[in-house]
């Protein structure tokens, strides 16, 4: 982007990064915890029923083993949100991406622009790409060859298309492609 406040993708990304940073220490603390309250049992010694130091024990281990499983939820949750901040990030760079090539043209792509034959780099999901050749220039659509013998050929209308090339030379802005 051009200014230097970050898009709500990318503070999205940073939010949910906070996030698994906070919940890896929470997880680390409740780990630490429930090794410390084992520390009684560490030299082996069983649980002696009938002993006198039996119900406290019982009461000690128990808590250690509901403080155990704690850390095990806060990791798990550590996890899910480090993934999904993975993905956050993934999804920002994908759309900063896209921005900085879609911004820069200096009008949109149009039928003109296009020969059957052509590869074409288009925008499938939001942030997703995928590379095609051209197979039929259509009014508002490009037909793209999919490969499958023509049962699968996707169509694209013109404002997502990301890039086109044609004899080696790739451009993304069509207004570049009009001295050829």
């Amino acid at each position: 982007m051009t200014d230097q406040t970050p898009s709500p993708e990318r503070r999205k990304a940073e939010r949910l990064q906070e996030r698994a940073d906070k919940l890896t220490q929470q997880s680390e603390q409740a780990s630490e915890r429930a090794h410390d309250m084992y520390g009684r049992f560490a030299g082996g010694q069983p649980l002696l029923r009938g002993h006198h130091s039996y119900r406290s024990a019982r009461r000690t281990k128990d808590r250690a083993d509901a403080a155990s499983e704690r850390a095990v939820d806060a990791y798990k949750a550590a996890e899910k949100a480090r993934r999904d901040a993975k993905w956050a990030k993934a999804h920002a760079d994908a759309k900063d991406a896209i921005t900085a090539v879609t911004s820069t043209r200096s009008r949109p792509w149009e039928p003109a622009d296009f020969q059957v034959g052509d590869i074409v780099t288009v925008r499938v999901f939001e942030t997703s790409t995928s590379t095609y050749r051209v197979k039929r220039v259509n009014k508002k659509t490009l037909t793209l060859d999919g490969g499958g013998g023509g049962w699968d050929d996707p169509k694209r209308e013109y404002d997502r298309i990301l890039s086109r090339t044609r004899d080696g030379h790739t451009i993304t802005n069509p207004a570049d492609g009009e001295s050829e």
